[in-house]
């Protein structure tokens, strides 16, 4: 059984459980506490180099963190969600909510 994070129409295969937590807690992250707010440039770096260095969890936790809150960002106003999470099997997909 292989995970799939699911970016618009690309999804990407997952090998490590701590990117896909990370990738689950960062979209969270922005949905909870960044979602319509008025954000800089500045506000994007200092979240990014903050939990790219941030040497408590591991890189891929950090890595999929940081893509989750990004595609957060990127789906903000948009009607219903751009991005998805499933897990597929080699014979078939299921999407889990």
């Amino acid at each position: 059984m292989g995970e799939h994070i699911v970016l618009g129409p690309t999804p990407v295969e997952v090998a490590s459980q701590d990117f896909s937590l990370g990738y689950q807690e960062g979209y969270l992250r922005f949905t909870d506490h960044y979602q319509n707010k008025h954000l800089t440039d500045l506000d994007v770096f200092n979240f990014m180099f903050r939990n790219i260095l941030d040497g408590m969890t591991t890189e891929r936790y950090r890595a999929g963190y940081v893509m989750g809150w990004n595609a957060a960002l990127h789906a903000q106003g948009r009607p219903g969600p751009m991005v998805g999470y499933y897990v597929a099997d080699q014979q078939n997909a299921q999407v889990q909510a």
